[in-house]
């Protein structure tokens, strides 16, 4: 049996989430106007452990969104994990934005995944999934241009962009009539609970005091 903490502090919404064998079985979060995971994350992961009736030293494992996103959060929520795997004696696990992104895509029989976080002007980190959620390129940044992603992997195939549409509805993007645009969801933590445990069993664990967030 696993229990995992599953911690999501990449944006302005603080989330905490416990999950048994891959199955959520308490999650709160607030998304806030500003970054508060500094005043909200000890009280969120305490309310969770509260509600759940589990013991904090019965977890198997914590778990982080590692970024990309907001640099001061994503520094709270690695300190706090790290911190709480220290002196409990138990690993640290991570997952990337882009891979926590695309869980609530569900039934796609074809094509390919994009999750895009915004940089700064133009630029945008991103990588590229296929239809089983397999990543099949490193995170980068990209530019969108007419060189994004012309890999012949994706051509005149259906493309699926997720990210903030105000920043990815470009004259590029409307070209392409294989690209379909999906509203960006909430990153939360409940979404962690089964690539968590999935990594968790895989033991895929990270050197606690070398692990570092991936800040934009």
């Amino acid at each position: 049996m696993s229990l995992i903490l599953n911690l999501e502090t990449s944006t302005k919404n603080c989330s905490v989430n416990i999950a048994k064998n891959g199955i959520s079985l308490v999650n709160v979060e607030e998304c806030f106007d500003k970054h508060l995971h500094s005043e909200k994350l000890h009280t969120f992961i305490k309310y969770a452990i509260k509600i759940s009736s589990i013991d904090l030293k019965s977890l198997s494992s914590i778990c982080i969104n590692r970024g990309p996103g907001s640099y001061t959060s994503l520094r709270i929520g690695s300190s706090t994990a790290k911190g709480l795997c220290i002196s409990l004696g138990i690993p640290l696990l991570s997952i990337d934005s882009l891979t926590l992104m695309i869980q609530k895509i569900n039934n796609i029989k074809s094509g390919f995944l994009i999750p895009m976080i915004h940089v700064k002007s133009n630029l945008f980190y991103t990588c590229l999934f296929n239809k089983s959620k397999e990543k099949l390129s490193a995170i980068s940044i990209k530019e969108i241009d007419k060189n994004f992603f012309i890999e012949n992997t994706i051509e005149n195939k259906k493309v699926y962009i997720l990210g903030n549409l105000n920043f990815l509805e470009t004259k590029f993007f409307f070209a392409k009539k294989n690209f379909v645009f999906v509203s960006k969801h909430s990153l939360s933590a409940i979404d962690m609970s089964n690539i968590s445990y999935i990594r968790f069993c895989e033991k895929k664990f990270h050197n606690i005091e070398n692990f570092s967030p991936f800040y934009l």
